[in-house]
């Protein structure tokens, strides 16, 4: 099923239930996820009085490394509760747009879990700052593991949410993780080629070239252990990572003081990350795909409405829906409470209806 429906719903009973229980604050910093707010945690309860929802830092394995995430639950949460694993964007940190939607989540009554992927924030892994969809991949099925055996937790009861590029991995680990029993996809970068030969027609190195360029370095790498970065923004690059000065212009604050020191997120990542991100075929995952999806995409997100139409086409689920936000920009979606709620609002109804 598909359907074009404007950025707010107050129709929605779903929108009421979370507007009501959402803090209405447009930055994860100051939904209390930032450095400050974690050490007002202790024992797992939140001591910031706003808030229906508790934040604890975790720990668990994947790949040989120490991962370190932020598990979010219902305060007073009891035992057997629903939980969403989640993945963010290209470069992302746990502290960016996957706390937005934890703690919505949260706040609704799900147990969510946020964590920085190997190689990036506090999680351990090198070389620093590598992307590659195949580890994130293995870093959501080893949270999805983890969650599994908490005690809040109904291990029956798992659903996966990815924003931007992480809705490429995330179908991927739901159409291969029988835990998973419900899927949203939000504002997703679908790593297609046609879609990625538009996504890099501004000008700069082409999406072949791109490719080339990650293999070359991931050759010197493995030759002499010499490690190439490359920006992941840049005002004035067109080979950066990602070339659009709207998306510039969302990360780099992320660099400054403005979301606390330190800043866990680093404006590079390394340049033989192309020949992995850049060859990913989310198609191949998506045709294998029988989970219950939620795709909500802006009209101005990565691709168009034509990218997320795409995806949606090769699924098989007999249970999928698209949703086309008109006029909203990609970036939107990750940290403009305008657009948050109804979103989140909308995940919130779908995993109700399929983790009940």
């Amino acid at each position: 099923m598909t359907d074009t429906d404007p950025a707010s719903q107050p129709e929605d009973p779903a929108r009421r239930r979370l507007l009501g229980a959402s803090v209405m604050m447009g930055t994860a910093f100051a939904f209390g996820i930032g450095p400050v707010a974690a050490a007002n945690t202790q024992n797992g309860r939140d001591n910031n009085s706003m808030r229906t929802h508790t934040v604890e830092r975790i720990q668990f394995s994947s790949g040989g490394e120490t991962l370190v995430g932020l598990l979010c639950a219902p305060a007073g949460a009891p035992a057997a509760r629903a939980a969403v694993v989640l993945l963010g964007p290209f470069g992302f940190v746990k502290e960016q747009s996957p706390a937005q939607y934890a703690t919505r989540l949260a706040d609704a009554g799900f147990v969510a879990l946020i964590f920085d992927p190997r190689c990036s924030g506090e999680s351990g892994g090198s070389p620093r700052r590598h992307e590659d969809p195949l580890d994130k991949i293995d870093d959501a099925k080893a949270a999805i593991a983890w969650l599994a055996r908490r005690p809040e937790v109904d291990p029956a009861r798992i659903g996966a949410l990815g924003v931007c590029q992480g809705c490429s991995e995330m179908i991927a680990v739901a159409a291969d993780e029988a835990r998973v029993k419900a899927l949203v996809l939000v504002s997703g970068q679908y790593l297609y080629a046609e879609n990625l030969r538009k996504f890099f027609a501004g000008g700069g190195p082409t999406l072949e070239e791109r490719i080339a360029r990650g293999r070359a370095a991931k050759a010197r790498y493995e030759a002499a252990g010499l490690v190439d970065y490359t920006d992941v923004v840049s005002a004035t690059d067109p080979a950066a990572g990602l070339p659009w000065r709207p998306i510039h212009d969302w990360y780099i604050p992320w660099t400054s003081q403005k979301w606390g020191a330190p800043s866990r997120w680093e404006n590079r990542y390394t340049t033989m990350s192309d020949a992995e991100v850049w060859s990913f075929d989310v198609d191949l995952h998506a045709r294998q795909l029988r989970t219950p999806t939620l795709i909500v995409h802006g009209e101005q997100s990565d691709g168009g409405p034509e990218a997320a139409q795409h995806v949606f086409d090769r699924m098989p689920a007999n249970d999928k829906h698209l949703r086309i936000v008109p006029e909203i920009f990609h970036t939107r979606f990750y940290d403009d409470p305008l657009v948050i709620e109804p979103t989140a609002a909308l995940a919130v109804d779908w995993f109700m209806r399929h983790l009940a």
